[in-house]
């Protein structure tokens, strides 16, 4: 009996784990400051995601960052964006000279209680050959969902 038990303890809890939200990552360029859905609501009513990070070291001159959000709606096809560091930073800087603000466009097929990744890639120039640097996070979906 008490067998029985510890199993069905370990299949709630690992039923539970899913459902917690992701801890904020720390890289050696970024550290994760908060990440969430957001909806808007009207005429169009919109769903999308984002992270903010923190740059808590200089990225090197002319890098070429690559960021991908998965796609609920189809997981091997991300959205994709991409640019030099200089323009990565004039189009998503935060508030802050050293946050960058990243949201993924408009987003169908969201589930409730999943995590979608956010993967912020820093290649050495745009021939994305030589990696610099990856930071990835996810996001849960946890009280939102088509």
């Amino acid at each position: 009996m008490r067998k029985v038990c510890v199993v069905i303890v370990s299949l709630m809890l690992t039923a539970c784990a899913s459902l917690l939200t992701p801890t904020p990552v720390e890289s050696e360029y970024f550290t994760t400051l908060g990440g969430g859905f957001m909806m808007t609501l009207g005429a169009k009513p919109s769903m999308r995601y984002g992270v903010n990070l923190h740059i808590k070291k200089e990225l090197p001159a002319h890098t070429y960052a690559v960021i991908e959000f998965e796609n609920p709606a189809n997981k091997w096809l991300p959205y994709r964006t991409e640019g030099s560091i200089e323009e990565i930073h004039s189009t998503f800087a935060g508030r802050y000279k050293n946050v960058f603000v990243f949201n993924s466009p408009s987003l169908q097929g969201v589930k409730r209680h999943s995590h979608y990744m956010i993967t912020l890639s820093i290649y050495s120039d745009a021939s994305q050959q030589v990696l610099v640097t990856r930071h990835e996070q996810r996001v849960s979906s946890s009280y939102m969902g088509d």
